[in-house]
């Protein structure tokens, strides 16, 4: 691991790999850069590959100054190491952050955004926003009372594991691993503003956007694509944790042959 010093001198660790085009991974909630390392092998055949462990994650240091400002600025940073045209692909919440980033106008040639994490601007809007805010509460408070692993179970209780399976996942390695790192959740859910379709910050980005989607994101793509200028959606046929690296680089070689 290679690593960097940000705008305020914390330590941001980073893997890179193949050479070409440079594009860099922003992970989702829970996730180190170990979470998209095949990933980025596979695309690394064809562009120059910057997976990172965001702030407070993995091998970066560990810092109090963490907010969304400083989670830009580690981004920023890290772009500016490569003097290609630049790719950002963002997953999740880590889709978020990019968004930010691509609307503030950062060196970005192309944006990919997957398993975006909003809720939909509709009627039911308001409900969404609260239900947003009353999550983020309860995990405030569970990690304020170091109640790390209630933390991580309370916001994976949505994600459509059977009980098996989520204490599967809390037992191994990976789940003490999103354990130890959930306090980032906070940031995450403060990225994500209101937890609506983040509008207005989609309709200033001016840069060629895909997104990637199984159908059970297909609305929120969709909502999201209404408001950017040059956009457009690929449907993948399951989410991104159950496709494998292969299938998830094909569309994204493609769209950078355009």
């Amino acid at each position: 691991m290679r690593e960097f010093k940000s705008k305020d001198n914390t330590s941001i660790s980073y893997e890179k790999l193949g050479s070409g085009p440079g594009l860099v991974i922003v992970g989702g909630s829970l996730a180190d850069h170990h979470m998209y390392h095949p990933l980025a092998e596979e695309l690394s055949k064809y562009f120059k590959v910057y997976n990172y462990d965001r702030r407070n994650r993995g091998m970066s240091k560990v810092s109090k100054n963490h907010s969304v400002d400083s989670e830009l600025e580690d981004l920023e940073m890290l772009i500016s190491l490569d003097s290609t045209p630049k790719v950002v692909y963002g997953h999740s919440a880590g889709a978020g952050l990019a968004i930010r980033a691509a609307a503030q106008g950062m060196d970005i040639h192309k944006l990919i955004l997957v398993d975006l994490p909003f809720s939909l601007l509709d009627e039911n809007r308001t409900r969404s926003t609260e239900n947003h805010e009353k999550e983020y509460q309860a995990i405030k408070e569970l990690i304020e009372n170091d109640d790390k692993e209630g933390a991580v179970r309370f916001f994976l209780k949505d994600f459509g594991m059977s009980k098996a399976e989520l204490h599967g996942f809390i037992s191994s390695d990976g789940g003490q691993a999103a354990i130890e790192i959930s306090p980032t959740l906070l940031i995450d859910y403060n990225i994500l503003g209101n937890g609506l379709t983040p509008r207005d910050l989609l309709k200033k980005i001016k840069v060629p956007t895909m997104i990637l989607t199984s159908d059970h994101g297909l609305t929120t793509a969709q909502d999201a694509a209404k408001y950017l200028l040059h956009s457009s959606i690929h449907r993948l046929e399951a989410p991104t944790h159950m496709t494998a690296p292969k299938e998830i680089a094909q569309p994204i070689i493609d769209f950078m042959s355009i």
